[in-house]
């Protein structure tokens, strides 16, 4: 069996291992334009501060363990074309051009950055963030920025605020409709927007319409007013890369997404492909959905992996989001769907919120039509992980809440045992 792989972010690099696990003696090469590492993405913008670290490394995905496990890697290396009749991928690289035959293919192609089509935006001084290494190239130049304006408020988007606020930068943070607004309960985004310090500068429900300069960057218009600015981040997600798929003559769907199968197979056979380029089938709605999430990339790689090497298992759990990190001194957590996801789905929702006063918490839950957790987010000032995996475990479980609730802030049961073993507290 020989298994070419393209793309080394999430799905790839967790194809890879896939592979290797279910067929040992399988020829596996993974195609990768990046030379660097594999690296965790909460807590990139660390890179902003130490451009040269080495500190977000995934040590199980570096190119010495996957070489470790008999997997080729062929980093610097970009696709040229393939022939899906002959099975042939033809790649350029350190060592020139080569042409490398497959049984199965793996698409890992990723996303391409979103940006919005306004004048201004090939100045330098413009900058999205795919990787480290785009985020080691504004940390080399950001000694000549005092203030940057960052557009989008996602994770990523929210995280970098965080790090240029504590580099000392004016920082402003251009919000077209709410903070997080797919992942986040309109109420939870409200809440997230309260705990955000008053010294990030926050435009919300506008959107720039140029960004201005003789040379490079000098500022960015935001409906009447123009905010003077050394660089302007675009965080505002990706859309798929499927260029190498369209010349493949894969089917892509109406979303712009490879079309897949449970088992990430595309319209070929013998290709298969995952994470960002991809639409995936949503099992409770048969409605295809984009997902462009770093864990739910990781475990379509873990599918497509055993199934590019003939693996029958389908894992239930691949179009799972679970994301988490800790921003301003808060927890968030988004567990599965939201109601705007749920919606755009064809779910009918139904929103509960509860919160714990005494941990400075709240949570969301979202359910079905029959009751059944789909989803939730939690925003704390900690242990807000432990209330995401509560989330998490029922609706892998499939629970109905009013059979299986959520446990109740420790301090209203420890209050409980102290009063039924000594008597009413006063």
């Amino acid at each position: 069996m020989k298994l070419v792989i393209v793309g080394y972010g999430p799905g790839g690099a967790s194809a890879a291992i896939a592979a290797r696990m279910f067929d040992s003696r399988a020829d596996i090469k993974l195609i990768t334009e990046e030379t660097n590492e594999a690296h965790k993405k909460p807590g990139a913008s660390l890179a902003l501060e130490f451009p040269d670290t080495d500190e977000l490394n995934i040590n199980d995905w570096s190119f010495d363990a996957l070489s470790k496990k008999r997997i080729d890697i062929l980093s610097g290396t970009s696709v040229t074309s393939v022939d899906s009749n002959q099975k042939v991928v033809e790649v350029q690289g350190p060592k020139g051009n080569q042409k490398i035959a497959y049984d199965r293919l793996i698409l890992a192609t990723g996303g391409i950055p979103n940006v919005p089509a306004i004048p201004g935006i090939d100045l330098p001084g413009v900058f999205t963030i795919q990787n480290i290494a785009d985020t080691s190239k504004i940390g080399n130049q950001l000694s000549q920025m005092k203030c940057i304006a960052i557009v989008g408020a996602g994770f990523s988007g929210l995280e970098t605020a965080e790090r240029l606020l504590a580099l000392g930068k004016e920082t402003h943070l251009i919000v077209r409709s709410r903070l997080m607004r797919r992942q986040l309960e309109e109420s939870m985004s409200t809440e997230l927007l309260s705990r955000l310090p008053n010294k990030l500068i926050i435009h919300r429900g506008i959107e720039p319409s140029r960004v201005f300069g003789n040379g490079k960057v000098e500022g960015i218009t935001l409906g009447d007013e123009e905010l003077k600015v050394d660089a302007v981040l675009f965080m505002t997600g990706v859309r798929p890369n499927v260029r190498l798929a369209k010349e493949i003559g894969l089917k892509i769907g109406e979303l712009g997404g490879i079309l897949v199968s449970q088992s990430m197979q595309t319209s070929q056979e013998d290709i298969f492909a995952v994470g960002d380029c991809v639409e995936m089938l949503d099992s409770l709605t048969n409605k295809r959905l984009l997902l462009p999430v770093g864990s739910v990339a990781a475990r379509a790689g873990r599918q497509a992996g055993v199934a590019a090497v003939g693996g029958k298992k389908i894992y239930s759990d691949t179009l799972r989001r679970l994301q988490y990190d800790r921003i301003f001194g808060t927890d968030i957590v988004c567990v599965g769907h939201s109601s705007v996801t749920a919606k755009n789905a064809g779910i009918n929702p139904t929103v509960t919120y509860f919160e714990d006063s005494s941990e400075y918490s709240k949570v969301s839950l979202v359910s079905n039509d029959a009751g059944v957790l789909i989803g939730g987010q939690v925003i704390a000032s900690r242990l807000g992980a432990r209330l995401g995996y509560e989330i998490l475990d029922r609706v892998e479980g499939g629970s109905d809440l009013k059979e299986n609730p959520l446990s109740r802030p420790r301090h209203e049961r420890l209050r409980e045992f102290l009063e039924q073993t000594y008597g009413p507290i006063r």
